[in-house]
């Protein structure tokens, strides 16, 4: 069988880490963008640190992978603003699609959140709504478009809510039923095996949830 190569941005973070050990684990070679180290060893993983602001410095890791997966994100709290949040969300994300996309990359994966609407009033929905809208127009062979609800795993950095969420979305979770059950909390691991699964699986855009997530990343 032949080893594949994939890129994982934003791989420090809750998912990203998760995408990276499970790709790793399945024989894959992986190249992982980040500001930071990781905290992987494994010799199929290539920690790349990266200035997000010029990412064209870096086109060459791009180059000859079979997948690119987009996991970054950021809060305004630790940004500091709006503007800032927007840097992450949309400007880094959209940089690295086009880099991707002018490497040859056919098949790309990005997390946005459940309810991500370029229209919608709430300033955090609209973002993620904005960066899914321009990068869906760039014309990949496959897109892959993972909404999840509320993210399950050992944040480093956690906010009340999250925390509380955390605790009870088990709770949670069994209220959440129907056309809701998109918004059930998802455990990080099950989210990033299921993006594994879906990668290049379809062509066009296609957008994902929480049942999708269950079918393919609990086993």
């Amino acid at each position: 069988m032949t080893t594949k190569t994939f890129l994982v941005v934003g791989s420090t973070g809750l998912v990203g880490e998760m995408v990276v050990k499970h790709l790793a684990l399945e024989g894959n070679k992986v190249k992982a963008l980040s500001r930071n180290n990781l905290s992987s060893s494994d010799p199929l993983v290539e920690n790349i640190k990266v200035d997000f602001d010029r990412l064209d410095l870096y086109q060459e890791h791009f180059k000859q992978v079979d997948g690119v997966y987009i996991c970054l994100g950021t809060t305004i709290s630790k940004a500091g603003s709006e503007e800032a949040f927007k840097r992450v969300d949309i400007d880094y994300c959209l940089e690295t699609a086009k880099q991707a996309l002018n490497a040859g990359v056919k098949n790309l994966s990005l997390i946005t959140s459940v309810g991500a609407d370029s229209s919608s009033s709430n300033f955090y929905l609209r973002t993620k709504g904005i960066v899914e809208n321009k990068i869906s127009q760039l014309g990949f062979s496959s897109l892959s478009i993972h909404r999840p609800g509320l993210l399950i795993g050992p944040r480093k950095e956690m906010r009340l809510a999250e925390f509380l969420g955390q605790k009870i979305y088990p709770l949670i979770n069994l209220f959440l039923l129907g056309n809701l059950s998109k918004f059930k909390c998802i455990k990080a691991e099950v989210l990033a095996r299921a993006m594994i699964k879906y990668s290049g699986l379809e062509q066009g855009t296609h957008y994902y949830f929480y049942n999708d997530f269950i079918e393919k990343g609990s086993n």
